[in-house]
């Protein structure tokens, strides 16, 4: 095949663009010949209308978004070990341009590299998404400033835009090469482009042209896995031999809206796309926070459920490859689009600080699912006869692959349902028709959906169907067991295969031997707490509430330690609990031990151990076992005390304030011009100052290169009518300005830039100031003073040198002790509280936050780095303090400073504590048995 590379790449990157412009977009339209070279390691990795397929093997691609810069180098790993305990195989990333080339010319792609090597070590495959375009709530949606101050089109085939988007590929494709699945690296996949049907409007061969450059980009860069992309119509056009090469996908973010939105664009996607498999690049996986709005986790659609719900119906509807957008929350440092919050926790399954939660729990229900049979998925189909149901506002399809299948459920009026069922049995040579339940009714919950194998061969039996789903299943010693579960108080049915009518031992419903079929039908009622039922003096059907169940852990040990056990192989433990997480386990010369982490209160773990353990030891100390012997039941408790420290409020603080004197930090003087062309700077205030004489002119006319926020000061006083947003302001002289000489002071709010939309490109800044009668007569300001960042700050930092030079200019102060100022000045009033967290032993894992509320914007650095934006208009007043920013040594000091803005005097500011996230703090308890 690589003997066609030279032919392949006259063909694409030689032929005009024209005599692909008007091609019909005819799905599976490529040849025989073009299959063939479709793909550049077909033994390595390569797709088909089903899955993709690794290393010779059918793959279910199941990910989770991780954006490195938004999360601290040295909490990488915690945060990969969290989502490779929730079960995700594959963990995807875009490359920011414009955080790795702040400046034209000086790359730094070590952090990228770095990541990506710990992914591979972790055992994950990656997928890299380079842009350059990106989108994601980030500044320019990645592009540098300095990019779009070279004043061209961005995401266009303007030979500008073109020339740089090679210059980015250049730089980062080589990186991405050597870590390719098929040079031994984690990365399976690579996108171009983002979402480009949401691009500015353009002409299709235009469109084309951009998408097929970048393409050859990667085509010349030797990226050897295949090429994919989202919402990009382009890639459908198959009768295009580059676009052929490119698998386009779909992004959902439908909210409640999810049968109505996904699955129609899912079928258009099929019907385009007829030789690669579906994929949804961006399942939600939450949704952003933006200033003035509500927090992620306040807004509706974004819970467990939802994620349930939608990640359901795309493999109801035969996906076989997702990625949760986002998988793990993070922070915006500095780095933000505009009107985003400093947090992107986003709701994710995992949160900002690392936290777990119960859409964490229901991620991990679905990746066990996969894991036990997403095989039966790979390559299934929708059976010809249809399910049904007996409530009309419950759907049930079924997909089979074999003589195995999933049947899927979905409650879909928003509202409790009880209902029957009825779907195929692949396993039957008649594939007859199977009607659940026996007796009663099955129940659903609001937008519940569940996803039930049938036919699924199992250790030890073979499930027949089960309306509970399926948690673990594995051999323990000479036994085996299977772990289902279902909300409690609820009917639950599972039939399982034997051979003869089996004996059963423990509470159920009803039993039906079924002798044509060879297969035993229970219905179990759903407790507060684990039912076992012994079946055949072999397997344990362990019956789970769900929200015990998607805490509980499966570990895997070596039975050779274990006396009676006949069979020295590998062997399953369930733990059955509600642990916070499973962190580790192993064994020693008398047996096992597993390490977990809970939270503050009373726990009682179940674990299915084959013989009695002699000894049982919590924390290294000997605790009592009730141990069952039918049922292999081993009960321990497990108390887990108080969290062992105390929010702390701020009180006492330093405060000194800055305002826009020209001989304090660095200052910039000529015309105005934006800001992008003036070099890389961080996000925040910029001041502006100039003097004029005012000889009677009616109004001032202020024009600025984009819609930021901006407060405008006349000696002193605040111009109102120009503090706003709007690019173009005129307003009168008349109240503010005096004959003669005057001050102009501006303050520009400059928070990140558009990341989306026709605006892009947009640069930042004041562009004029005039004076006159009219917008078309006025006489503009020339000589400006622009001081780009505060004083104190050196780069994205605070510096520590300059706040030590500037510490007689601090004062003390206590926080209430008099009243706020209400107006507005053209000032900034830093302030620093000093704290020291408690040390915490005992195993504890303890985030914390900042607690702040004023009646001032801030911007909030602690030990120098920044943490926060906070607006007064909301939605967020927690900011999480990373770990990596806290000062060590013995009782390390650490300084928190805030920017007030328009403001004199500290107090405005009214709330100010450092507090734990208690819904994420756990304590580790090390649980060991011995024989």
């Amino acid at each position: 095949m690589k003997s066609n590379r030279r032919s392949f790449l006259q063909c694409v990157f030689f032929t005009p663009v024209a005599a692909f412009g008007s091609s019909p977009l005819i799905p599976g339209a490529l040849q025989t010949s073009q299959e063939q070279e479709i793909f550049e390691s077909p033994l390595i990795i390569k797709y088909d209308s089903h899955c993709f397929i690794i290393q010779g093997h059918d793959a279910l691609v199941y990910g989770s978004t991780f954006h490195y810069p938004r999360c601290p180098k040295s909490l990488w790993r915690d945060r990969l070990e969290k989502l490779q305990r929730a079960g995700f195989n594959t963990i995807e990333s875009y490359v920011f341009w414009n955080f790795h080339e702040r400046e034209e010319g000086k790359c730094d792609l070590s952090e990228f590299e770095e990541f990506t090597k710990l992914v591979k070590e972790m055992g994950f495959w990656m997928i890299a998404r380079p842009g350059p375009y990106v989108c994601a709530g980030w500044h320019r949606g990645g592009i540098p400033d300095w990019v779009a101050a070279k004043r061209f089109p961005l995401r266009s085939n303007h030979p500008e835009n073109i020339k740089w988007s090679q210059h980015w590929y250049e730089l980062v494709l080589p990186v991405i090469q050597r870590h390719q699945i098929t040079m031994g690296g984690p990365i399976i996949l690579v996108q171009v482009e983002n979402e480009y049907d949401f691009s500015p409007p353009m002409a299709p061969a235009a469109k084309l042209e951009y998408i097929r450059a970048l393409y050859r980009f990667c085509y010349t860069s030797g990226i050897t896995v295949p090429i994919i992309t989202c919402w990009t119509k382009e890639a459908r056009a198959n009768s295009d031999p580059a676009m052929a090469r490119i698998m386009d996908t779909c992004n959902f973010y439908p909210r409640w809206e999810v049968v109505k939105q996904v699955v129609p664009q899912l079928i258009r996607l099929r019907l385009a796309e007829a030789t690669a498999p579906l994929g949804v690049t961006e399942l939600q996986g939450g949704w952003f926070s933006k200033i003035g709005e509500k927090l992620s986790v306040d807004q509706d659609g974004v819970n467990g459920a939802q994620l349930n719900l939608v990640t359901k119906t795309v493999l109801e509807q035969g996906v076989t490859y997702f990625n949760y957008y986002m998988g793990s929350g993070g922070t915006n440092f500095d780095w933000a689009g505009k009107t985003m919050t400093t947090t992107y926790d986003f709701a994710a399954p995992l949160r900002e600080p690392g936290g777990l939660w119960e859409k964490y729990y229901a991620a991990r229900g679905i990746c066990t699912s996969l894991k036990l049979f997403g095989n039966v998925l790979l390559r299934s189909s929708m059976v010809e006869l249809a399910p049904t149901s007996s409530n009309p506002s419950v759907s049930v399809t079924e997909r089979a692959s074999g003589k195995a299948g999933v049947v899927f459920v979905r409650e879909e009026a928003g509202a409790p349902q009880r209902f029957r069922m009825s779907f195929q049995d692949p396993f039957s040579p008649t594939l007859r028709t199977i009607t659940a339940p026996r007796e009663g009714e099955l129940e659903l919950a609001p937008h519940e959906m569940k996803m039930l194998p049938v036919a699924l061969q199992v250790t030890g039996t073979r499930i027949r169907y089960t309306t509970a789903e399926v948690l673990a299943h594995g051999p323990i010693g000479n036994w085996e067991f299977l772990v289902i579960y279902d909300e409690p108080g609820r009917l639950a049915e599972i039939s399982l295969a034997s051979a003869t009518e089996p004996k059963v031992e423990g509470d159920y419903a009803y039993n039906y031997w079924d002798e044509g079929f060879e297969s035993v039908v229970l219905g179990i009622r759903i407790e507060k707490t684990e039912n076992i039922l012994f079946i055949n003096n072999h397997l344990l059907v362990v019956v789970a509430p769900r929200e015990r169940a998607l805490r509980s852990w499966t570990a895997e040990f070596t039975a050779k330690f274990i006396p009676g056990v006949e069979k020295p192989e590998p062997m399953s433990v369930p733990f059955l609990t509600d642990a916070y997480q499973f962190v580790a386990s192993g064994i020693t010369k008398k047996g096992l031990w597993a390490e977990m982490d809970f939270q503050p209160g009373e726990h009682q773990l179940l674990a299915l151990l084959p013989p009695t353990p002699l000894k049982c030891f919590v924390d290294g100390l000997p605790v009592a076992v009730d141990y069952e012997r039918p049922r292999r039941k081993t009960r321990v408790n497990v108390s887990t005390p108080a969290l062992p420290v105390e929010p702390m409020a701020l009180q006492n603080i330093q405060f000194r304030t800055e305002k826009f004197d020209p001989q304090s930090g660095e200052w910039l003087a000529g015309p105005l011009r934006a800001l992008e062309d003036l070099g890389e700077a961080p996000f925040g205030y910029v001041k502006y100052r100039a003097e004029f004489e005012h000889r009677g002119e009616r109004a001032m006319f202020l024009t600025a290169f984009t819609d930021d926020v901006k407060k405008v000061f006349i000696n002193g006083k605040l111009a109102a009518e120009a503090s706003n947003i709007r690019r173009e302001v005129e307003f009168p002289l008349a109240a503010y300005a005096r004959a003669g000489a005057n001050l102009i002071e501006i303050a520009y709010e400059r928070f990140g830039s558009y990341n989306i939309g026709k605006e892009l490109g947009d640069l930042s800044g004041i562009e004029s100031v005039r004076l006159g009668a009219d917008a078309q007569t006025a006489t503009a300001i020339e000589k400006w003073q622009v001081q780009r960042l505060p004083a104190m700050m050196r780069g994205r930092e605070i510096d520590p040198q300059i706040s030590q030079m500037t510490q007689k200019d601090w004062q003390p102060e206590e926080l209430g002790s008099v009243a706020a100022s209400k107006e507005i000045v053209p000032a900034f009033t830093w302030c620093r509280a000093e704290f020291t967290l408690p040390t915490i032993g005992g195993g504890w894992t303890v985030p914390w936050k900042l607690i702040f509320e004023a009646e001032r914007d801030a911007l909030i650095y602690l030990n120098g780095k920044f943490i926060g934006r906070y607006a007064t208009v909301g939605p967020q007043k927690e900011f999480y303090v990373p770990e990596p920013y806290l000062a060590g040594g013995v009782k390390p000091i650490n300084v928190l400073t805030i920017l007030l803005a328009y403001a004199a005097e500290p107090h405005v500011i009214r709330t100010l504590r450092v507090w734990p996230y208690e819904e994420f703090s756990a304590r580790r308890t090390r649980i060991e048995f011995e024989w």
